[in-house]
């Protein structure tokens, strides 16, 4: 289970490892769903939670109360929330590297979740039908300060792929920093270990401040190795190592104003072994992959307490992501009659490369006023968006005598290397957007929001030769589109103690580059032989959403209690079979994929948090604490009256934590994942190549799992925190991990989660 609770139990309980030393100027309440935190996703605009009529968790990364090291560990306990990940060698994309193919909210996943980090848009997921995955992992936590996790669609503030929702990431401002600490100089140390992945992690951090200036710089090395499931299958070994860097420089010229200029730097490698592809004739595999991102932002913000232009914020940034991945295959192909004729294999070797980059400019404008209209005072968000990026994704493959080394050729099963699977792609987005928020009565008791994005989106493709070796004469496809996407939002304030909330978002997904002109070709290897099409009339996918909800904060004890509604037409179904994939195929005609629209597709759901302390009860427990999360939902394909695979089954996380003052503590949780008892178990016949036996969807059985977390301060500046997980030692899977694997599989433990497994941290600070 790779450090599930550690992450999101020290959040509660705990302390984290200096990755994130320079926020522990002061300690973060305890839960994920901070009622007094401040979001700025959720409306553009800094608020706190309470005053937001939306569902969104605020996360600290960098303080002494969290503890998260991967985009998997941000939903662990978080209530609608997950993400789906990918096994090296044996998974859903069984030739690529363990990653972090998506992240999850709400039943929606892939690039229909927006992830930014400091306002700048992060690359798309890439497919590439079954056999390759480029997922998300181009992150570091320990690099940022808080995460938020905005759920449904935020089309209106941030356009195309926010029609499931927003995950941003945010860095630490030295200023901010070291003023909130009142300290000119901060600085620390940290190193943990997991078991679940012989993981070590050290970071150093520190941050300086001399009289207009300050600067904080933050450097963190991790490596480890792949989780090992429980049960008699090990995973494909693989071994990861992240280096990963930010440095931040503030100039305040006079009070009011700030620029800054922000650099990062992530690089990921990882070298793998599959050898639960061997059999009598693939022998062996390897493989490298390389994941880099670099990002600088130049940025100003100006903040005054008077005038219509009361906080104005500029950025410009320039970002550059890569993954390079090769492979090198042994395999013998059969030479000869075929059968019943004896057969007679000859050696191969395969060297396949790949390259895949998306990078680009991007800039915003949003200016925050207030403006007294028809006697109630109003406050206005208005802004420009524009970004430009190129993607290209280029591919070789070289065939080697597996005696002799002699070079034989450029192809494989039909494809005819060097290649692109998808065309150079330039995308254009050009926004405006505006809300209002104002109150509709003298009491302020009732706030109201309206606002809209105007959104332009372009999509233009080079076709070329590379691009022509598989798409065999067919264009590739672009595509343009002017969007609207409005929204309405209503917070009623009951008491100074609770609220209601209602909302609603047009949302609009455009379809990617991958989903208009991905390429894959097989017309030379039976029992199916198949290509890809563009679909030049695939349209951009809608959804209407509708959120319901209250929020409270009681002295000692909150709670979030909300029901979402969200419909979808022109739902795009990327890749998807023209016809039956089991009909006899030939490489005159083969199955067609193509990406189409779904009519009509529906989500909808709920989830609820609450904490409270049993010292209301019993006095005597003063210190102790008593949390809960809950999240169930439902999908639906209504064209197919299907369910929709990606919708979590529901997870319900509850902990008793005990802190004695600020010198140590301690947490039991429990979390169960319920049984999926809505899957569409024909979605797996679409991968099946047609020989018996017919697969049968894998549903994994619902589990409770009980960790132990705990921390204590050793001396005033160092810290330990160490923590027991999956106390019982249970078997177990996640439904997005499996929800494409055959029941049938002998393997299957492969794909479990760990068994028990500890954490243990120091951090120093001074």
């Amino acid at each position: 289970m790779s450090a599930i609770p550690v992450q999101r139990l020290l959040t509660l309980i705990g302390a984290a490892a200096l990755a994130h030393t320079v926020g522990h100027a002061q300690p973060a309440s305890a839960t994920a769903v901070q009622l007094d935190e401040i979001t700025v996703s959720a409306t553009r605009i800094a608020q706190p939670v309470s005053d937001v009529p939306a569902s969104v968790s605020v996360i600290r990364l960098n303080d002494l109360l969290s503890q998260v090291t991967s985009l998997r560990d941000l939903s662990r306990s978080e209530p609608g929330v997950s993400t789906p990940t990918a096994y090296g060698g044996t998974g859903n994309a069984p030739r690529n590297f363990p990653t972090a193919r998506s992240f999850n909210i709400r039943g929606l996943d892939g690039n229909r979740v927006l992830i930014q980090v400091d306002g700048v848009r992060q690359p798309e997921q890439f497919t590439f039908g079954n056999a390759q995955l480029i997922g998300r992992d181009y992150f570091e936590p320990s690099l940022y300060r808080t995460a938020e996790i905005l759920k449904g669609s935020a089309s209106a503030l941030y356009g195309s792929d926010a029609v499931g929702g927003v995950l941003s990431f945010f860095s630490p401002a030295p200023t901010a920093l070291l003023g909130e600490a009142k300290r000119d100089l901060l600085a620390g140390l940290s190193s943990s270990y997991a078991s679940a992945t012989e993981e070590w992690t050290h970071t150093a951090s520190a941050a300086a401040r001399s009289g207009a200036l300050a600067a904080l710089a933050t450097a963190t090395h991790r490596q480890g190795h792949q989780p090992e499931p429980k049960g008699n299958y090990a995973a494909d070994p693989s071994h990861f190592k992240i280096d990963a860097g930010l440095f931040r420089a503030d100039y305040t010229p006079v009070a009011g104003q700030l620029l800054f200029l922000t650099a990062e730097t992530f690089t990921k490698t990882t070298d793998a072994a599959f050898p639960s592809l061997i059999t009598t004739t693939f022998t062996g595999q390897t493989g490298h992959q390389r994941i880099t991102r670099d990002r600088a932002t130049l940025g100003y913000d100006f903040v005054s307490k008077s005038g219509y232009f009361r906080n104005v914020q500029a950025r410009l940034s320039w970002q550059d992501a890569k993954v390079r991945e090769m492979y090198i295959t042994q395999q013998g192909v059969p030479v000869g009659p075929p059968p019943p004729a004896p057969q007679v294999y000859a050696p191969r070797l395969r060297l396949r490369d790949s390259d895949f980059r998306n990078r680009g400019l991007s800039g915003s404008v949003q200016v925050e006023s207030n403006a007294l209209l028809s006697g109630s005072n109003h406050r206005i968000l208005w802004g420009l968006d524009a970004s430009q990026t190129k993607q290209t994704r280029y591919e070789d493959f070289s065939q080697y005598d597996g005696s002799t080394g002699a070079f034989l050729n450029k192809v494989f099963v039909g494809e005819n290397f060097p290649l692109k699977r998808i065309p150079d792609g330039d995308v254009a987005r050009y926004a405006f957007f505006a809300q209002d928020e104002f109150a509709l009565d003298a009491g302020q008791k009732y706030i109201a929001t309206w606002g809209f994005r105007i959104d332009r989106y372009n999509l233009d493709v080079t076709d070329d030769a590379l691009y022509q070796n598989l798409a065999k004469g067919t264009p590739p496809v672009g595509f343009n589109q002017w969007a609207l996407a409005p929204k309405l939002g209503l917070l009623w304030h009951v008491s100074p103690q609770e609220s209601f909330f209602a909302r609603y978002h047009r949302g609009f997904r455009n379809p990617t580059n991958e989903d208009l002109n991905g390429s894959i070709v097989n017309l030379t290897t039976p029992p199916v032989f198949y290509r890809t099409k563009p679909n030049p009339n695939l349209k951009a996918e809608i959804s209407d959403s509708f959120d319901l909800g209250m929020r409270a904060r009681r002295p000692g004890s909150t709670y979030v209690v909300s029901i979402f509604y969200n419909a979808y037409s022109d739902f795009i179904d990327t890749f998807s079979p023209t016809r039956d994939p089991q009909l006899p195929s030939s490489p005159n005609d083969p199955v067609i994929y193509q990406s189409k629209n779904i009519n009509r597709a529906r989500i909808y759901g709920a989830e609820a948090s609450l904490e409270f302390p049993l010292s209301r009860f019993v006095k005597e427990l003063a210190g102790t604490s008593w949390s809960n999360s809950f999240a169930w939902s439902r999908g639906d394909n209504q064209q197919s009256n299907v369910p929709l695979n990606s919708i979590e089954p529901p997870k319900w996380v509850s902990a008793l934590s005990y802190a004695s003052g600020t010198q140590w503590g301690l947490r039991l949780s429990a979390t169960t994942h319920a049984h999926q008892n809505r899957a569409d178990t024909s979605a797996i016949l679409s991968l099946w190549d047609g020989r018996p036996p017919m697969p049968k969807q894998f549903v994994p059985p619902g589990v409770t799992l009980f960790d132990l977390a705990g921390y204590v301060n050793l001396t005033k500046h160092l810290r330990a925190t160490a923590g027991l997980f999956n106390l019982g030692d249970r078997q177990y899977w996640y439904w997005q991990d499996v929800r494409e694997l055959d029941a049938g599989r002998a393997d299957l433990q492969r794909f479990a989660q760990p068994g028990r497994n500890a954490r243990v941290a120091l951090t120093l600070t001074f």
